[in-house]
């Protein structure tokens, strides 16, 4: 995929949350490389400093945690045109506890999240702009934790399928069972019971 058309899908998307000056727009294209991750390769890695900010062209991310056990728990997923960033670790300073991993091919738009945050003094609108979409995603995250408090596991699957249509296809449904909070066998009942409905 061409720079040019990728960057075109970014602006689109920042667009749609907040007005941007064609001189500003210029100075973060200048900020982007173009960077492909394989199928199962890190974005992010508990233990890392990440700086970089990415915008999701194309393919599937998941953001999941790993206990000392090993086991793995998946907390969100960074699908075509979305913003993904591991922010506690860039915003703090400490190593990074979450990990961010490509469920398929991917191609993004990264750029270094110190160097865009410097344009904040030249284009204040940017400062709003990420505050916005920072907001946004932390009401998705209150929303989805209070759901798995309130809402039972056939609720939680319907949820998940209004929020990333069409996913369930393209990754595996263990995925998903762990971002529900439920094993692989209850959520083939589950799919399996709203088929036949």
């Amino acid at each position: 995929m061409e720079k040019n058309n990728l960057l075109a899908q970014m602006k689109t998307a920042l667009l749609a949350v907040e007005t941007i000056p064609e001189a500003c727009w210029r100075e973060i294209a200048a900020l982007t490389e173009v960077k492909a991750y394989s199928k199962h390769h890190y974005f992010a890695e508990a233990g890392d400093r990440p700086t970089a900010l990415a915008f999701v062209c194309q393919g599937t991310f998941r953001a999941f945690y790993r206990n000392a056990e090993g086991n793995e728990y998946n907390k969100t997923f960074f699908t075509d045109n979305t913003f993904m960033i591991a922010l506690t670790s860039i915003v703090t300073g400490e190593a990074n506890r979450i990990n961010i991993q490509a469920l398929e091919d991917a191609v993004v738009l990264q750029l270094d999240y110190r160097k865009f945050t410097r344009l904040f003094d030249t284009y204040p609108l940017l400062e709003r702009l990420t505050r916005k979409v920072i907001e946004y995603e932390w009401v998705n995250k209150e929303v989805r934790e209070i759901r798995l408090v309130l809402n039972d596991a056939t609720e939680r699957y319907q949820f998940f399928l209004q929020e990333h249509p069409g996913l369930e296809n393209r990754i595996p449904q263990y995925h998903i069972a762990s971002y529900l909070g439920v094993t692989p066998i209850q959520l083939s009942r589950i799919r399996a019971k709203l088929a036949g409905k």
